[in-house]
This record gives structure tokens, sequence and C-alpha cells, in this order.
């Protein structure tokens, strides 16, 4: 899971002297006093949907910073003028190590005057993007992935009828849309179609499992599935016309500045590397699934696997050559955010050493144990040598979520055609209600006295790894 604790922190190289010293505020807007703009302005909702990562955009609207230290001064002079400008700016701070704050906001006079503002922040944001590519994860113009399908496909729509929603008054979910809508307006106004299709149109999904097995306990069903409810998904993904994706392809998309993926691209992944796991994709393996593996267990039955065995290197080799990709999930199986940095150093690249040492070829890619991941362990990461890290949080990847932090989506064990039908086509978890009620009625079947608490935690962002 990740700590979004922080409204200004973000990963950054290490900090420059000058950072360190530097004091810089930032401003964002409000509206009068009492008004629906107002209200809407101060609860702080993101602004760019609900799926708030680690590494992405200022958790408000940046329209004017104050830099009396000159931290981005010669930035400021390369980067074109625009509305996201100090947005743009405020991101270099922040990475450059400086100390950032929030100052008083601006005042807008009217709701009409905030439309307008989002829509000229979609303009500049395109700009600003083609003259330092870096930025778009951190922006508001890499977060279209960032909102639920919902949000998504309104962008789509209202993204070409942008005048009719300048005007828009009264309720805050009203502003917050017509906001919303005015800057992928102004986005859609200033790309070129290429530049739209990557911000908007591409992206991918992983779909992670542990354990692929039969004889399924029910205490650990959470972090098992049957080989038929494998290979239904699979007969999904091939009805559905999705392909998959190599890690190639994947480490590509996110570094080419103008890389685009087609639609309905997919990642197959298992973590611990359990036996059965290795094989039921190694019979796939021309699908380049990806078996993350801890190094210092393999051939055992650690306490994480619930006696299960996991794959020695002969049968990891097999896989490899076959066509899978055997990447890193550390030495063990630690909780990376309570390790120091010796610690951390060992298990992330003494991990990777050890795999350079069994195999022919290895994938610069990580999985972090349990999903914890923060600023500090993100950073680690890089600095091991992987190319690109994914986490436990679920949605689609696109080409501004941070390489560090990809997302992925569980299949569990009690998904049926409509579940996996639902998680293959939105990259989300189930609606409350309607895994609440799977749950109980799963529940009842196999006799858990608890209900569904058997498996909440499991199916509720938690990460079950």
């Amino acid at each position: 899971m990740v700590d979004r604790n922080t409204d200004l922190s973000s990963r950054s190289q290490a900090p420059t002297e000058l950072g360190k010293r530097a004091q810089v505020v930032v401003h964002s807007v409000t509206g009068p006093p009492g008004t629906p703009l107002a209200r809407w302005l101060e609860r702080n909702a993101p602004p760019y949907g609900k799926l708030r990562p680690l590494i992405g955009p200022f958790p408000r609207l940046v329209v004017r910073i104050a830099d009396p230290d000159g931290v981005v001064a010669d930035a400021a002079r390369a980067l074109p003028d625009g509305a996201a400008k100090p947005e743009a700016l405020a991101v270099l701070v922040r990475r450059a190590g400086a100390e950032l704050s929030w100052g008083e906001p601006e005042v807008l006079p009217d709701t009409a005057t905030f439309v307008r503002l989002c829509h000229a922040r979609g303009i500049s944001s395109v700009e600003l993007v083609r003259a330092d590519p870096s930025l778009l994860t951190e922006m508001q113009l890499g977060a279209f992935f960032h909102a639920y399908w919902r949000q998504r496909v309104l962008r789509h729509a209202a993204a070409r009828v942008p005048f009719a929603l300048r005007r828009a008054r009264g309720a805050a979910g009203l502003i917050g849309f017509a906001g919303d809508a005015a800057f992928w307006s102004g986005v859609r106004s200033a790309a070129t179609k290429r530049e739209w299709h990557r911000f908007t149109r591409s992206s991918y999904l992983v779909f992670y499992y542990h354990r692929i097995g039969d004889a399924v306990p029910a205490a650990h069903e959470h972090l098992n599935l049957e080989p038929r409810r494998f290979d239904a998904q699979l007969r999904l993904l091939r009805l559905l016309r999705f392909r998959p994706l190599s890690p190639e392809e994947l480490i590509a998309f996110h570094t080419d500045q103008s890389g685009t993926l087609p639609p309905r691209r997919y990642v197959l992944a298992a973590d611990d590397a359990v036996r059965d796991a290795v094989i039921a994709l190694g019979r796939h393996a021309h699908l380049r699934p990806h078996v993350f593996v801890n190094t210092s267990v393999v051939g055992g039955s650690p306490w994480w696997s619930f006696g299960h065995r996991i794959a020695d290197w002969d049968e990891l080799r097999r896989f490899a050559a076959a066509g899978g990709v055997v990447a890193s999930h550390c030495r063990d199986h630690p909780q990376l955010t309570t390790l120091d940095a010796a610690s951390l150093s060992d298990q992330l690249e003494g991990s990777l050493r050890e795999l350079e040492v069994q195999l022919s070829h290895v994938s610069p890619l990580f999985a972090y144990p349990h999903g914890l991941h923060d600023e500090r362990v993100v950073s680690a990461v890089a600095a091991a040598g992987y190319e690109a890290a994914f986490t436990t949080e679920p949605g689609r990847n696109g080409a501004g979520t941070d390489v560090y932090c990809l997302r992925r989506i569980e299949v569990k064990n009690w998904d049926g055609y409509a579940a996996l039908a639902w998680k293959t086509l939105t990259g989300e978890l189930l609606p409350w209600p309607w895994e609440r009620l799977r749950l109980r009625r799963r529940a009842a079947r196999v006799g858990h006295p608890d209900g569904e608490s058997a498996y909440v935690g499991a199916d509720a962002g938690e990460g079950g790894d």
C-alpha cells in the first residue's frame, strides 16, 4: 500500500544545497466566501480523480508560485508561459528538495472564471510537457487514468463540447464536472492526435495472482485461484480480443516520449513464484507472463506461501526459456517501508544480483511485497537498477502513471464471469455493494462463521500478497 499523508511530497532526486535551504510558497484558488465554488474548492478534492497515487499531481490546483530564493529561475526561463506553468515549476521545486508550503489562495470572482482557467491550464499543460516530458507523471495532464471509468467516459464525451460547459453554475458537483471537462477539452484542442491518444487512450491492465492450483482452502481462498477459473479468464481475454504486453513494450511505452499502445493490452503476473502458479503460467508462456520471486527461498516453503512450495531454479529457468518473465520480489518477503537503508539495499540489490547469477536474462522489474511502498522505497528501487515496479493498487496504467508505482488488479477464486468481465474492462475492484453481497453468499456456502470478514481485507484494496 501507499502512504499519502503528505500533500507536497513526491519521489525526488537528492536535494541540492539550494533546495535544502529554500522556502517556496505555492498558491491555489478559491471562490468568494459562501459560494458553491468556494465550498467545492475548499474540500481539497483532487482535480484529477479519486485514484490518488503516491507520485502524481498536487491535490489542489497550483496557480501561482513564490520563489524568493530563485530555486527554479532557470527552469522558469526554459519553460513556455501559460496557465499551468506554476504547477510545472512547483513540480521542479519539489524535485529539487525545497520546502513547499501552501499560501493564501487567490479568489476567483465566479465559476465561469474558474472554468476558463481550467481550459487554459489544459492547453498550457500540453505545451509544458512538450518542453519537458518528465513533467507528465506529476501534472494533472498525466492523471487521466487516476479517475474511475465513469469519469473517463465523461471526459471523452465532454471534451467534444467544451463551450456549453463553461457556463456551468450552481451545484458543487456540476462545478467539478465543468472544470474537469474544460481542462480536458483544452488538452484536446492543443494536443496532436497522437498526443491525445497517448494521454487519454493508451493504457494497459496487469492481472496478478499468487497460487494457481486445486484444493483451495477456504481460509486462504483470497490467495488461491483454481486452474479452471484461470482458464476461464484467459478465454474471456481472448473473447474480448485482449493482447499480451511484453516487458520490453511496457518499458518502452513509459520511456518513449511519444509512445502509444493499441487498445486492450494486458500483463499476467504471479507474486511469490509458488510452483503451481509457475507451472500454470508456463503453459501459456507465449503470453509473456511475469513471475516475481523471493530469491532467498527458491525451492523452499516459506511462511507466506502457506506451506506451498516455491519453484526451484531449474523450474524458473525452464519457465524463462519458454518465454516467461522472471523478476524480483525481494530476497525475503519484508515490509520494505520498515527497513533501514542497509537492509533495504540488501533486499533490492541482493535479489537482483541473485537473479543475474541464476538466469541468463533478467527483466529489470520489481513487485513490492505486500504492495507496501513509500517515497524512500520507490527511490531505492530506482537506485537499485529496476526500470519498473508494481504495486497492489488497482487501476489501469497510462502514460502518466509513474513507472515505479504501476497498478495491478487481483483475480479472486470467487470471481465469476461477470466479475472477471468487470475487472477486465475497467481495471477496478467491484463496486462495494456488489462485492459485499457476493462475499456474504460465498461465506455462507463455505460455512465461514464470520460472514464477509473472511474476505473483506483481501478484496478491499489491502493487497493479500
